[in-house]
């Protein structure tokens, strides 16, 4: 089955969200009910305002589209699927990946907010950290005006560029200051960034279903069964593998 079909553990999370709000939509009706829709599930999630529907409806599409954006980075890389010996179709997919994950980081920021996750400030700061975002901070955002400047620094900004020769070769290196030369793994700082969404999705998960379930039920089921494949288990139909450092 070619990568790009597979379910991720982050889409696992996303869906099972998306499963509870489409369960209470099934049961809601609007000829019975006094109110809104929206109010209803304001009132059911217990969100402080109605637009926390709009919120996490659009988290909810945003994380499914750069989830599609990141799994075709993973398998075609930076010359994408085409293989055409083209640099410029590596600057687009280099850019556009970064631009994804800053919007899945705008996402999740977003789920965070509207449910009120105990470690909101913790996990964002970590967002913040990572070096995805550090990445496209300084060649994605701020190339010509980099603001956070080291102690080599001239100017109060610093310059970043792409090698270009390096880039042709499906490699990632920075020249800052057209002096100093910075490496990047890709494969590393993308899997780095995926265990800390798995991480806070987990946790938002969990969170709404002990609210809404008390930790009881096919939804909770459904979360456990997550959370062990996160955590390295294999399951395969009835099948289920762990492993001896398996945390579940």
């Amino acid at each position: 089955m070619p990568y790009c079909k597979m379910t991720t553990t982050i889409e696992k999370y996303n869906n099972l969200q998306k499963k509870i709000l489409n369960n209470f939509a099934i049961r809601w009706n609007g000829e019975k009910c006094k109110t809104t829709f929206r109010d209803d599930v304001k009132n059911f999630y217990g969100f402080e305002k109605e637009f926390g529907w709009n919120i996490i409806l659009n988290s909810y599409y945003i994380i499914d589209d750069t989830e599609l954006a990141k799994k075709s980075f993973k398998q075609f890389d930076l010359q994408g699927p085409s293989r055409h010996q083209d640099i410029g179709e590596r600057y687009l997919r280099l850019y556009g990946f970064l631009n994804s994950v800053y919007q899945q980081k705008l996402a999740i920021d977003n789920l965070m907010e509207v449910f009120k996750l105990p470690k909101q400030t913790e996990f964002s700061k970590k967002l913040s950290e990572n070096e995805l975002f550090i990445l496209r901070n300084k060649i994605g955002a701020h190339p010509s005006n980099y603001k956070e400047v080291k102690e080599d620094s001239e100017h109060k900004f610093d310059v970043y560029e792409i090698s270009r020769p390096d880039l042709q070769m499906d490699r990632l290196k920075l020249l800052r200051n057209q002096n100093h030369f910075e490496d990047y793994n890709l494969t590393k700082a993308i899997a780095d960034f995926d265990k800390l969404i798995e991480e806070i999705l987990c946790e938002l998960t969990g969170k709404i279903i002990k609210k809404l379930f008390n930790n009881q039920g096919k939804i909770f089921a459904e979360f456990q069964r997550i959370n062990e494949i996160k955590n390295g288990t294999i399951i395969l139909g009835e099948t289920i593998i762990r492993f001896k450092n398996n945390k579940a």
